[in-house]
């Protein structure tokens, strides 16, 4: 009788709920944050003015900043989460996970710290 040999399965662990649950918010943060976004946007009019000074205007608004503030902080954990979890699906190594976690932690904050300081220098003129 020929004996069977199986490859042994590699199974992912379970990387925990919070990942899922703060997904599932930012995704409702930003439906609200671009709802806002595009109501001032389109509908005030002192605001239908699309060239630097005029965004250069909106930005003099306290709502508008902290509304595109919002948009770029939960749409970048919103986006990087979405790609870290593609890429758990074909990484199963731990040291490649961590790695892969540093690294999108590291380009997340640098982008959001970068997104955000341009916003706020709208606030200098």
């Amino acid at each position: 009788m020929a004996q069977v040999i199986s490859r042994p399965q590699i199974i992912a662990r379970p990387q925990g709920v919070w990942g899922w649950i703060i997904q599932r918010i930012t995704a409702v943060l930003l439906f609200v944050f671009l709802g806002v976004h595009l109501a001032v946007l389109h509908f005030v009019p002192a605001n239908m003015d699309i060239n630097f000074l005029g965004v250069a205007a909106r930005f003099q608004s306290l709502l508008y900043l902290i509304t595109d503030t919002g948009l770029l902080i939960t749409g970048m954990y919103h986006a990087l989460n979405g790609v870290r979890n593609v890429m758990f699906d074909f990484v199963v190594d731990d040291h490649k996970r961590r790695a892969i976690n540093v690294f999108l932690i590291a380009a997340g904050v640098a982008f959001t710290l970068w997104g955000t300081y341009a916003l706020f220098m709208f606030l200098k003129g």
